[in-house]
């Protein structure tokens, strides 16, 4: 059986449920989905500050804090999506509720249930909390109904009614002699039901919105509400009153009474009751409960406020977690509310990608966000950079790969420097610009200057400070202001391309204007113009070796010319479409170019020829599939695949197929599949080259196709338009599991050391062990 996701990346906003990373809108990292009449409480920290629990879809992910890995997801065998869960105060226990109003004990260290049983309910439990003791556990159902259940006796021993609409918040006097439980619902009062007595001993009102939070004093007297009405109301719990009301100006999505101990950490000086509160604002902030006044406030962080949907004190721990809309996990040191680590859940369109650090160890992704997110290869934790207010559109590194550089349709710029122990920090911003900056270019000798392009046809070469080089200077004092030392308006449309020469005295540009020039740095001095392009230029890049410049065109072309003479060489038309990017490798041997129609084409450089190596010939339609197995190479086309010899690349067989086009293809030791735009799986025997087995079952094109094989069996996973992922024993071609984890069509599918991976259009990447 393949198990749960073990892993989910988020890239849209909403979901990591995480993972280092995921999820789905409404929950958590998206730590969480959760149905839009739930509150999303999605997300808990043990006592020890070593794991988080994150609900992911139909499963709870438990996330070890110090590696970032995922250590183990729970799923009820029902497969249905989880509505809430808690774990207990001891750590011993963790209970979930599913959409099929069952209730699961888990065994969580060990991933075993321990126990299953019906809610009762009639509609799906939206929030569940246990008592001090970890024996009672308290429901409250989109039923309006509340129950207690005696988790070590297993029976329930109350049933309390009288709630109007959903019951979305449970919670138990921290006293256990007390036998008090709180509950709050859709109407916005608090009911405080005695288990004694098995009533309702009060209907507290002050709210005029949904309570989000309810926690108490260490005396057990006072209790603290918050709400999305903007305030947090202070009981007295024996007279059942309100003592005060303070108005917090946000809509508060939780709120912790802080110890005592933890206050005099962040320079608070007054005494008494204080409490902290996360909400729509993006900030913790600190209140005087004597007064109502904000004591302390976070700094607000570079870039669009992004709201917190959680937050919760693991006070033996000395932690602190919250959660933001865009289901980013943030842990932070209690006591001074310093950052300690980030885990991200939000990535969406990656629009540009590059390596860190001096041996590679980290990758830094600009995606359709303001914030850069970087990744550790080996742990995968994250860091999540704030600097610039707009999408950050292009990235760059110079040489010794510490120091970044990074530009945002903010028409902004922003340098970034990583120090030993891989942290990342902005130290320069500059801006000029009157329009989005949408390519830049660092100095490649040393890190002595940038270059930038925008759409206000300028390019800007902006010196970098010799204080950013100092190995003593620290990012603590902030960012320095970078300024341009030259401006020049280069071209009459949009500049989309920018290279600086190997030897950082020439500047190369490409525009929309269909032209490409050449300037000498650093005052940006025109030297010539190189013009024949007939549509606009996506990318100029200089040979590393010879004295030439490569242009890549929308006219479909690739043109290499002289920097001698700016006389065009060679033109290649061996794409049919757009050229978007050509990269010159093996020391300026070869060229890599890429189009928008078919094809990846490799160039071998003679002298001022290009000669292409080798292209594969006799393709009936785009080429939607590409597999290299063995000795072989495998291509899938309209209705066609066709198998070539790596060695010589000549075409030896080809397979005719139905259902459309070939989207996919997989190769197992013993069969060729393929999958079709028309829903289709078709299996020919790998040496007799005949076709032995359609498979049916999904009901949108099959777009990936991944093998896993062991001494024992082979499976073949498929991934379709219709967002399941289907599991296929090659020993008996039947479909063994069909799997709905993802919210989009399922569109990739790769495999590595036993797992699986597969990205869909709902910007996730989730991760399979098998």
């Amino acid at each position: 059986m393949l198990s749960s996701a073990r892993w989910s990346l988020s890239t849209k906003a909403g979901r990591c449920r995480y993972q280092p990373r995921d999820g789905q809108r409404g929950g958590a990292g998206r730590g969480c989905r959760s149905l839009s009449w739930l509150r999303p409480f999605c997300h808990q920290l043990d006592q020890t500050g070593q794991h988080v629990f994150c609900v992911c879809g139909t499963k709870v992910n438990v996330l070890d804090v110090a590696s970032g890995a995922v250590l183990r997801s729970l799923e009820q065998e029902d497969q249905e999506d989880i509505t809430a869960f808690e774990l207990s105060p001891d750590d011993q226990v963790l209970v979930t509720a599913t959409r099929a109003l069952l209730l699961a004990q888990w065994a969580w260290r060990e991933g075993s249930i321990t126990r299953l049983w019906k809610a009762i309910h009639t509609a799906p439990v939206a929030t569940m909390a246990f008592d001090p003791t970890s024996t009672l556990l308290a429901t409250g159902g989109c039923d309006g109904a509340v129950r207690v259940w005696d988790i070590v006796r297993h029976y329930g021993t109350h049933h309390f009614r009288g709630s109007p609409g959903v019951v979305h918040l449970v919670t138990f006097h921290p006293d256990p002699a007390r036998l008090l439980l709180f509950s709050s619902a859709a109407d916005a009062t608090i009911r405080m039901w005695s288990l004694q007595d098995q009533s309702c001993l009060a209907v507290m009102t002050a709210h005029y919105s949904a309570v989000t939070s309810l926690t108490f004093s260490a005396d057990g007297h006072t209790m603290l509400s918050s709400g999305r009405d903007k305030i947090c109301v202070i009981w007295d719990l024996q007279s059942h009153q309100a003592t005060r009301t303070v108005p917090v100006f946000e809509s508060v999505e939780a709120a912790v009474l802080l110890p005592e101990e933890l206050v005099p950490k962040l320079d608070v000086k007054s005494k008494g009751l204080h409490f902290l509160t996360a909400g729509d604002q993006g900030l913790l902030r600190v209140w005087e409960a004597a007064s109502g006044q904000c004591v302390y406030a976070q700094p607000q962080p570079p870039g669009p406020r992004q709201g917190l949907t959680h937050c919760t004190l693991a006070q033996s721990a000395g932690l602190l977690l919250s959660v933001t809309t865009d289901h980013n996990l943030l842990l932070y040191e209690a006591r001074s509310l310093q950052l300690q680590k980030q885990f991200a859940g939000y990535s969406e369109e990656v629009l540009d990608v590059r390596f860190l650090g001096p041996e590679d160890s980290h990758i830094v992704v600009a995606s359709n966000s303001p914030s850069l997110k970087v990744f550790e290869l080996q742990t995968m934790t994250c860091q999540i950079l704030h600097g610039h207010t707009d999408i950050v559109l292009a990235l760059d590194v110079f040489r010794k790969g510490r120091l970044f550089a990074s530009c945002a349709k903010d028409q902004s710029i922003c340098i970034w420097r990583m120090n030993k122990a891989g942290r990342v920090a902005c130290v320069a911003q500059g801006s000029g610009h009157t329009h989005s900056v949408g390519t830049i270019c660092c100095s490649r000798l040393k890190e002595t200057f940038l270059v930038t392009g925008s759409q206000d046809c300028t390019v800007k070469l902006w010196p970098i400070p010799e204080a950013l080089l100092s190995k003593g200077t620290a990012p603590d004092s902030g960012p320095i202001l970078l300024q341009a030392q030259a401006t020049q308006r280069c071209h009459d449309k949009d500049i989309n391309s920018v290279a600086v020469a190997p030897n950082d005295k020439l500047l190369a540009t490409g525009s929309q204007d269909r032209t490409a020039k050449l300037w000498a740095l650093p005052h940006c001095q025109l030297l010539g113009i190189f013009s024949g392009h007939r549509r606009g230029l996506w990318c100029v890049q200089f040979s590393p070796m010879d004295q030439v410049l490569a242009t890549a065109s929308a006219d479909g072309t690739i043109k290499l010319w002289a920097l001698q003479d700016f006389s065009c060489l060679k033109t290649f038309e061996g794409h049919d479409a757009s050229v978007l990017k050509v990269v010159f490798v093996s020391r300026g041997t070869q060229l890599l170019s890429s189009g928008s129609l078919k094809a990846i084409k490799v160039w071998d450089i003679v002298g001022t020829e290009l000669k292409l190596k080798k292209e594969l010939t006799g393709l009936n339609h785009w080429v939607r599939a590409l597999v290299a197995a063995q000795s072989y190479l495998y291509s899938g086309s309209y209705q066609t695949i066709k198998i070539w010899d790596i060695r010589t690349l000549d075409c030896i067989h080809v397979l005719q197929t139905s259902g459309g086009s070939v989207y996919s293809i997989a190769v197992t030791n013993h069969h060729i599949v393929c999958g079709t735009y028309e829903n289709l799986i078709h299996v020919w025997d790998i040496e007799s080259k005949e076709q032995v087995r359609t498979l049916t079952g999904h009901v949108g094109t099959v777009y990936a196709l991944a093998v896993i094989s062991t001494p024992d069996q082979t499976k073949v996973f498929s991934a379709s338009y219709d967002r399941s992922l289907r599991v296929w024993s090659m020993d008996n071609m039947i479909c063994t599991q069909t799997l709905l984890r993802h919210q989009g069509s399922v569109t990739a599918l790769a495999v590595s050391r036993g797992r699986l991976f597969s990205g869909a259009v709902d910007s996730t990447v989730k991760v399979w062990t098998c």
